[in-house]
């Protein structure tokens, strides 16, 4: 990934059409954009929201994420910046940024089956609200006739 700071490493979580979640340890900010390229993908984008180190990216172009997934990565990878670092504390990190995306996913799906819900119980409410006034509204004909046929005899 490419931004203002120059080249780093990036962590693509999720992917859609028109966007991803990355993880970068050169924290970004809201409105940067950046280059990022797996293989020989390029994908251009700017920066909508961040959180830690995840970031929201909104892509210049649509992309295709299967493209992007299945793109062969580079024979060679660029050398390292930091040679001296600890590969516990880099594992530690990675760990970290797995559990972060898996707890934002589960949040994600609870959500949805709560508003699945709420609109559901909403739906049903006005369903019987309505059908009690429609037997209301027709009770009231069907009482008069009853009372004009009873007075009749």
């Amino acid at each position: 990934m490419k931004s203002v700071r120059g080249w780093g490493d990036a962590c693509i979580h999720n992917i859609s059409s028109r966007g991803m979640m990355i993880a970068c340890d050169d924290p970004l900010q809201p409105g940067e954009y950046v280059d990022i390229r797996r293989g020989r993908q390029v994908v251009i984008g700017r920066v909508i929201w961040t959180r830690d180190r995840f970031s929201g990216i909104r892509t210049q172009d649509t992309i295709s994420p299967d493209a992007l997934v299945n793109e062969p990565r580079l024979e060679s990878r660029p050398a390292p910046c930091d040679v001296g670092g600890d590969r516990r504390h880099v594992r530690q990190r990675l760990v970290s940024e797995i559990d972060t995306a898996r707890r934002i996913e589960r949040s994600r799906a609870i959500s949805g089956t709560l508003q699945f819900a709420a609109l559901g119980l909403f739906g049903i409410a006005a369903a019987v609200t309505i059908a009690v006034q429609v037997g209301h509204v027709l009770a009231r004909p069907t009482h008069h006739i009853a009372s004009a046929l009873s007075s009749a005899k």
